[in-house]
């Protein structure tokens, strides 16, 4: 189930990107220490020059370094860096406006990876996601609600809990709120 969930993620980054990229998609069934190798280096590569890009404006780098880290949760899914890539890979496919994709990578790290240290933030994020980007906010609700049930003690249910407080109200009613809250610190 879970593998089938990354194939379709790599089979959307596949179509959503141009023939030309160096990195492309791909499930190999066996893969090697070879390809392990290959991808965990162009993933290091690929992130130097994210990383780099103050500016913004290596886009085609982004775009591989999100099909990279797909591959690498793809073919090594039981690697200790999948669930980092994929939450890494949320990250960016949020910033390249491409939301529901980062909800997919969020959604496949929390439901592949019951270990994982960011597992009840990816939760979270999601609900965030829906709120602030998407502006769903009854899928939002949704999200929020299933952390606060699956992780009743985290800092991340409190995070939820306060952003179904605020998640109907008016921009005006929220500035009222915040300012009572203010006054009664």
């Amino acid at each position: 189930m879970i593998r089938w969930s990354f194939m379709l993620l790599a089979v959307v980054l596949f179509s959503c990107n141009s023939a030309n990229e160096e990195v492309k998609p791909e499930i190999t069934a066996n893969p090697t220490e070879e390809e392990y190798e290959k991808l965990s280096d162009k993933i290091v590569e690929l992130e130097e020059i994210v990383d780099a890009d103050v500016d913004r404006k290596e886009m085609k780098a982004r775009k591989q370094l999100l099909i990279a880290y797909a591959n690498f949760a793809n073919n090594f899914h039981e690697d200790e860096k999948a669930p980092e890539y994929l939450f890494r890979g949320a990250k960016l496919a949020n910033e390249l406006g491409k939301p529901r994709r980062a909800i997919e990578y969020l959604t496949n790290l929390h439901d592949g990876y019951p270990s994982f240290d960011k597992r009840t933030e990816a939760a979270f994020l999601v609900g965030f996601i829906y709120e602030n980007v998407l502006n769903d906010k009854e899928l939002a609700q949704k999200a929020y609600e299933k952390v606060i049930e699956f992780y009743p003690d985290s800092k991340w249910a409190e995070e939820a809990k306060n952003s179904i407080q605020l998640l109907y109200l008016t921009d005006e009613e929220k500035i009222r709120k915040f300012q009572e809250q203010n006054k009664q610190q």
